[in-house]
């Protein structure tokens, strides 16, 4: 007697309840932050504009409208809570629909019991906000309610030394090197570095010694300089940089500045245009420096914050040059290039050191995250996919948006296994590795499991 054997396949609700249920309990490793450090936080009392406000949210209320004079009024804790909201309301209103004002609604319900911003419960969110903004509050919503073991932090704030290795792992900026365009940014680095910059060899070795002294403290190297001007960085030579350079100190114009009321006299800079040989010289020198520290590098390209932004100098195209020359370098191009994220796609397919990085997409648009998500997962090998990085100011931004990450991510498997592309099982390993063991295993290879 000949038996048929019958597969039984759950339904796509089914599947979805039972794969996120195991996302859920998978610990992450976070990619990106910018959170402020705990006891900076709970040292004076929070503001809740202040603080939810302090980005993202706060463009898409100038996008919707927003004078920015309001936006200035609604942010200042000096002004009362009751107008501030009254100024906020109708603009909050407007953009209930984006990926930034989910992330924090979904905060607000599940770390403060807020079920809906409005009249009767902002002043109840105030409260509560406040209650909790005490040592072990980042325990409380990062380690707890938002599962995340580490976070790398890019700090906008703290010196190395400060931060806390019990949630952070830094990396370093070295952007003031590579944007200094006037005497006194050369004089302040020599400041810094303990020793005078009268040379361009002056500056480089500063720029070494500084490196070399955070190289011991960092997990990796951040370029943030598509925000200030196109990502081609060309190859340039020491003699084209070191006239810029040159220049600088040979500027025979003096800026008129008053203060304290005393007149000073200060001599004026290049323009940012006039110093990109410059610009790129030093760029190249970081990327060497890291390589030869073994410190991945991460690149912010895509989408910036903020209003009105030249896009298309986030274009991770503008960086083929340098993946083709430092082949021993570890590139990781963050933010999945929104919207650029087919280009990024063909670049870590076809460049073994190039990384791609889902911080900040899952709130930028959830939509296109996961449509992002399934197209690398059909063209990129899997383990050059990190899937989460809050980066966020406040560290209920980094929860809502790891909610958001976590769905998504279960959303792209569910329909993977309902077409045939991974069973079950293999569908949660990938989220692991997804949300941990990728990323974990660049910053931290000496650690590999």
């Amino acid at each position: 007697m000949n038996f048929a054997v019958v597969f039984i396949m759950k339904d796509s609700k089914q599947l979805y309840l039972d794969l996120r249920k195991q996302v859920d309990d998978i610990r992450i490793f976070d990619t990106h932050e910018h959170l402020i450090q705990e006891k900076e936080r709970t040292s004076k009392k929070i503001d809740l504009f202040e603080t939810i406000l302090a980005h993202y949210a706060s463009s898409d209320l100038v996008s919707s409208g927003m004078p920015q004079e309001d936006l200035d009024t609604i942010r200042n804790p000096r002004h009362p809570i009751e107008n501030r909201w009254e100024i906020f309301k109708p603009y909050w209103e407007r953009i209930q629909n984006t990926g930034y004002a989910r992330a924090l609604n979904i905060a607000f319900r599940d770390l403060y019991s807020v079920n809906e911003l409005n009249d009767e419960s902002y002043l109840k969110l105030v409260s509560r906000m406040e209650k909790t903004n005490k040592p072990g509050v980042y325990k409380w919503i990062l380690k707890e309610k938002s599962g995340v073991d580490l976070s790398i932090l890019d700090s906008l704030s703290a010196p190395l030394e400060d931060v806390d290795r019990e949630f952070f792992a830094p990396v370093k900026r070295f952007d003031d090197f590579v944007m200094a365009k006037e005497r006194t940014d050369f004089d302040s680095l020599g400041k810094r570095c303990g020793k005078s910059i009268h040379s361009f060899s002056d500056l480089v070795n500063a720029l070494e010694l500084e490196f070399e002294k955070a190289s011991k403290m960092i997990v990796g190297v951040k370029i943030g300089l598509a925000y200030l001007r196109s990502l081609r960085f060309n190859k340039v030579s020491e003699k084209e940089a070191e006239e810029v350079f040159v220049n600088v100190f040979n500027r025979e114009f003096f800026r008129r500045e008053v203060s304290n009321a005393k007149v000073k006299r200060t001599p004026d800079g290049l323009s940012l245009g006039e110093t990109k040989p410059f610009q790129d010289f030093m760029v190249h020198k970081i990327i060497q420096l890291a390589a030869g520290k073994g410190l991945p590098i991460q690149i912010h390209t895509g989408i910036h914050e903020g209003n009105e932004n030249i896009i298309t100098n986030s274009k991770p195209t503008n960086l083929i040059n340098i993946f083709r020359e430092y082949k021993e370098a570890k590139f990781d191009i963050f933010h999945g290039s929104y919207p650029y994220i087919g280009e990024l796609a063909v670049l870590a397919k076809n460049f073994p050191n190039v990384y791609i990085d889902m911080c900040w997409l899952h709130i930028i648009s959830p939509h296109g995250a996961r449509q992002a998500l399934a197209e690398w997962l059909d063209t990129v090998p899997w383990n050059k996919i990190f899937g989460f990085g809050g980066d966020y100011i406040f560290a209920e931004g980094v929860y809502g948006h790891s909610v958001i990450a976590k769905e998504n991510i279960s959303r792209v498997l569910v329909e993977k296994v309902e077409e045939g592309s991974f069973t079950e099982k293999q569908a949660v390993t990938l989220a692991q590795k997804l949300l941990k063991d990728n990323a974990y295993d660049l910053f931290f290879p000496e650690k590999q499991k």
